[in-house]
């Protein structure tokens, strides 16, 4: 079986670097790719305003759930609270991990009521810097939001919630990957030439293996995860980190 990738386009929202996406919009169009795009609801980080906010960027989110792309709830307002690595331990900044139930939940009610008011549907969760806690995830399978993409296994599952996690384990682009399913997560408000240009040659490259999130849910409802998946994981994980960072994690789980 050949890898099948997915494609996320994360910090989506009103000041975003829009010359930038209009290439890459077009090429998606062009390609009839069907991306993940992170939509930050509301937000106030400063470090995602690069450009003058559009005033029609709802419309334009609906025109892009129209086309069956994707729409993730990226976080709340993409502010970072505390150092906090949540459970996926990939980076320590956190706008949830850490914070108490009730506040979590006050910040993902206040999102998808954004989202509801606009007439979006959240089809997936995707938290800003990977960072949430088992408090979050509870919360998101309370709320009706079941399917999370994070995590560095190799193939989607689905959880004793009914949440069905599908990983995200690539950056910097699609690369050839064995058997699986992988979520290429893109940043794409500070591409350069090259970036985009190298963008438009992987799409030409592996165009056959580029799936879609429905497609993928579907497919993988039913599977658990198994030993294999998470040590496969666990590695992946080790080359993500320095020395300390591991012995900390490893300290952390023997509490």
């Amino acid at each position: 079986m050949q890898a099948q990738y997915l494609l996320r386009f994360d910090d989506i929202c009103p000041q975003m670097n829009w010359g930038v996406w209009a290439k890459i919009e077009q090429l998606l169009v062009k390609k009839d790719i069907r991306p993940i795009l992170a939509i930050v609801p509301d937000n106030h980080d400063p470090v995602l305003k690069v450009h003058t906010p559009v005033t029609d960027f709802w419309e334009r989110v609906r025109a892009w759930q129209a086309r069956n792309w994707s729409i993730a709830l990226h976080g709340y307002q993409h502010v970072y609270v505390n150092r906090n690595w949540g459970v996926m331990r990939l980076r320590r900044a956190s706008e949830f991990a850490g914070l108490q139930r009730d506040a979590q939940e006050e910040k993902l009610r206040a999102a998808l009521g954004i989202f509801e008011r606009q007439g979006i549907i959240a089809d997936c969760w995707v938290a800003p810097s990977h960072s949430f806690d088992w408090s979050t995830v509870e919360l998101l399978a309370e709320l009706g939001l079941k399917v999370i993409n994070d995590g560095l296994w190799p193939w989607p599952h689905t959880d004793g919630r009914g949440i069905t996690w599908v990983p995200q384990q690539l950056w910097s682009g699609i690369i050839p990957r064995p058997a699986g399913v992988w979520t290429v997560c893109y940043h794409p408000n500070g591409w350069s030439m090259a970036q985009q240009e190298r963008f438009q040659r992987d799409l030409e490259a592996f165009g056959s293996q580029i799936t879609y999130q429905d497609e993928v849910v579907k497919n993988f409802a039913d599977r658990k995860l198994t030993l294999s998946d998470s040590a496969y994981a666990w590695i992946r994980w080790l080359r993500h980190h320095s020395f300390p960072q591991i012995r900390q994690t490893l300290k952390a789980l023997r509490r």
